[in-house]
């Protein structure tokens, strides 16, 4: 793990303040101010072009804000260097690239190198122990394009794996994966917050987030709500973030309403 000054437990893993990004005319983001405690696997929910895949690129220091700053753990995020790891939406992957899924795993450690040196049989056995969390031991030599679509996913959260970073940020993880991969790539999140790690998650699905996430982010250009399922997950929230009368799940109303240990 990257060392930084500001290692404190009451310290957020990330914070943004006064976040707003905009595309040309269009903003992306308005005025969006969160903060996200370390140790919490986190969701951010909203309908599509709500601009949560913008929110965790921003995040990221991908793009730049038109105002606002986003800091990681009390550091701007355009200093901070290893503690965040990335797993992308599938679609902006490319498969036909020549490479093996020991390869991709391997990819995590190069923020441990220098560009000129090679990677070392430690960063090589760190890999092949994220695929082996992933269950993707069986396929490391394969080509990455050979895989169906939830393997591919376990592969770059292997990567992401590998790089043993403070903060996972994962954009809809879930997408187009079986039932199978999903509740895979959910453990492999839980047991990543359960060792002190800060897990955002990008998620579509309203009938799983309760049960998934500890914290959610309820997101459309502004910021609608953030909390506890409980707190974020009701009729009136979610009537003005989808614009119409959406089903309550049955199982929010048993998730706990102080701590938001749901996950």
């Amino acid at each position: 793990m990257i060392a930084n000054a500001n290692n404190s437990s009451d310290v957020p893993a990330i914070k943004v303040q006064h976040l707003t990004v905009s595309y040309g005319p269009v903003p992306a983001l308005l005025d969006v101010s969160v903060e996200i405690p370390q140790g919490k696997l986190v969701g951010i929910i909203g309908p599509n072009g709500s601009g949560k895949s913008t929110l965790m690129k921003a995040m990221l220091g991908f793009i730049k804000p038109d105002v606002g700053t986003v800091d990681i753990f009390g550091t701007d995020v355009s200093q901070v260097k290893g503690r965040v790891a990335y797993v992308p939406q599938r679609g902006s992957v490319d498969w036909d690239f020549p490479i093996t899924v020991r390869e991709v795993a391997a990819m995590g450690r190069y923020s441990y190198r220098r560009w000129w040196s090679d990677l070392k049989k430690e960063d090589f056995r760190l890999a092949d122990e994220a695929l082996e969390k992933v269950r993707m031991s069986d396929f490391k030599d394969r080509q990455i394009g050979q895989l169906s679509g939830g393997q591919q996913q376990r592969v770059f959260m292997a990567r992401a794996l590998a790089q043993d970073a403070d903060i996972l940020l994962l954009d809809e993880p879930f997408a187009g994966v079986d039932a199978a991969t999903e509740r895979a790539i959910l453990d492999v999140l839980k047991e990543t917050k359960e060792a002190g790690k800060t897990v955002v998650v990008v998620h579509h699905d309203l009938g799983t987030a309760a049960e998934y996430f500890n914290l959610i982010i309820l997101l459309k250009q502004r910021l609608f709500a953030f909390g506890t399922p409980r707190e974020v997950l009701n009729q009136k929230l979610l009537s003005d973030v989808y614009e119409g009368n959406l089903k309550v799940f049955a199982e929010l109303a048993r998730q706990p309403s102080d701590d938001g240990e749901g996950a």
